[in-house]
């Protein structure tokens, strides 16, 4: 791809496929000539609200075809789109106007401002009046430059605005592409929040790739199965919390058609071996590729088709990345040897907006480059832990800050989680530790329940017992309903642990 910026990449996709179909949705479908007219609408939108080329604009929205021109009208002004979901809270919300300082927010007519909020001048999608603009007018943007702000999800920490360039951004998504085996004439269907990275990164292929996305009417079972059933899309994107629901009792998926769907991809965590399982036997024909990633680096690794499932396991590096993993001081580690996981090469972010400190602790100077280089290459420190085994291959243990030490024993959270599902018993776990005098971590395990399981904490008691040492053997559990979440749907561990430390000190 030799496109400077994404505005002109789009461009391209557009003057290849106008009358193509850019997104479906129910009975309506958007052409990418459509789609065009509709940032035109946009650019001109924000040029009449003084947005002028490097302000922020807060685009504060659910996936439609309204925050997709919101989107590329911000490329074409050459100003920087910061994307927020509508389901986020008061609290998230402000933080994302703290931290971008948006000339504008971008809202659609159905958003409610949560009460109290405060975010400055507002603009509302459906209110944008219809422009005439050039087309072919080109960005000014130069691939260095920034492209966007898509915030973490805040399941380690206050999201913080994770800024990537527009060149990292079109050579991830070819590398992507290329590793994934995507085509033109594929038709996607991604129930994630364009908001979150991995969704976002779904909403480039489009525009850059030429490749139809189906917008489902919810993301739930019955709304990814009737877009599954109406649309017949070749490729489904995921995650692990959508993937569980998905495969669960309650889904209509065994009913539905899936026979076009040729290759299902997913990143945002470990899918459980079970659901996985069951994710293969509902497709068989399709290919299923795992992906490995952070918002700051797009993606780091995949699994190969083929390759046997275990835990951990997230594969080797993708195409114009290495990843590599770093001791305490910076060397290098053995094979087999537990360290950081660093990711180095193309794909690096800018940094975080507006948090230079956050910026220094996770961008660093490339550990491989030798002393004295010009230019110490930049790397990301992701604070994940793992290491490399005989096939070259990366295997995930955890987070650096969750990780535990029981009873003096290092400890995985994700094989607790791993062995909790293969029980047979539990939807959806979640393990985490809380500071132990004695124990120095005591580990606790959120759970709940398939439906139809009968006397479930007794015989999850009992399982735990016969599969886990004494180390990972949880203390103490918590029975859910249902998972708290963030808002790019995983798992929302400091609730848990809020959780977890109002009833111990009870």
């Amino acid at each position: 791809m030799t496109a400077t910026n994404l505005f002109d990449a789009f461009s391209a996709t557009v003057a290849r496929h106008p009358d193509r179909d850019a997104f479906r949705c129910g009975d309506d479908s958007w052409t990418y000539s459509t789609w065009q007219r509709r940032a035109d609408d946009f650019r001109m939108a924000y040029r009449r609200a003084g947005v002028v080329r490097g302000d922020r604009v807060l685009i504060w929205m659910s996936n439609s075809v309204q925050i997709a021109a919101a989107i590329v009208g911000a490329w074409a002004e050459d100003a920087i789109p910061a994307l927020m979901d509508a389901a986020c809270r008061a609290p998230q919300l402000e933080n994302a106007v703290r931290t971008a300082a948006p000339r504008l927010v971008v809202r659609a007519a159905s958003t409610a401002l949560p009460p109290g909020a405060a975010v400055g001048a507002l603009l509302v999608a459906e209110d944008v009046p219809p422009a005439s603009l050039d087309s072919q007018t080109r960005s000014l943007s130069l691939p260095t430059d920034p492209a966007s702000i898509v915030f973490t999800s805040g399941s380690t920490g206050q999201p913080k605005g994770v800024v990537q360039s527009h060149g990292n951004l079109i050579r991830a998504c070819g590398a992507v592409a290329s590793y994934l085996g995507v085509r033109e004439d594929d038709v996607l269907l991604c129930p994630v929040p364009w908001s979150f990275d991995y969704g976002y990164g779904q909403l480039l292929s489009t525009a850059i790739l030429g490749v139809t996305q189906v917008i489902p009417p919810a993301f739930t079972p019955f709304g990814i199965c009737e877009a599954l059933e109406r649309h017949r899309p070749t490729v489904l994107a995921g995650l692990p919390a959508l993937f569980t629901y998905l495969m669960g009792g309650m889904s209509p998926i065994l009913g539905t058609d899936r026979s076009p769907v040729r290759l299902i991809t997913n990143t945002g965590g470990q899918v459980p071996a079970p659901v996985l399982r069951s994710l293969r036997d509902a497709f068989p024909q399709a290919t299923v590729v795992l992906n490995y990633g952070l918002t700051e680096t797009y993606r780091s690794c995949y699994v190969p088709q083929g390759v046997p499932d275990r835990p951990g396991l997230i594969g080797r590096p993708i195409p114009g990345a290495d990843v590599v993993i770093v001791r305490e001081d910076g060397s290098l580690a053995d094979e087999g040897e537990e360290g950081e996981i660093v990711h180095r090469g193309d794909y690096v972010c800018l940094g975080y907006w507006n948090d230079p400190e956050a910026t220094a602790r996770s961008v660093r100077p490339d550990p491989l480059l030798p002393a004295g280089t010009p230019f110490p290459g930049r790397a990301v420190y992701t604070g994940d832990y793992g290491y490399r085994d005989a096939d070259g291959f990366v295997v995930y243990r955890g987070r650096r800050d969750h990780l535990l030490k029981s009873m003096g024993i290092r400890v995985s959270p994700g094989e607790i989680e791993h062995l909790l599902y293969e029980s047979g018993l539990v939807e959806l776990a979640a393990v985490f530790g809380r500071p132990h005098e004695l124990l120095g971590h005591e580990v606790w395990a959120a759970v709940t329940f398939k439906a139809g399981v009968t006397d479930g904490r007794a015989r999850l008691t009992r399982y735990a017992r016969d599969v886990m040492t004494p180390a990972m053997l949880p203390r103490r559990y918590l029975y859910k309903d249902a998972m708290p979440r963030t808002t790019t749907g995983k798992i929302d561990y400091p609730a848990l642990r809020a959780e977890a430390d109002a009833l111990a000190a009870g």
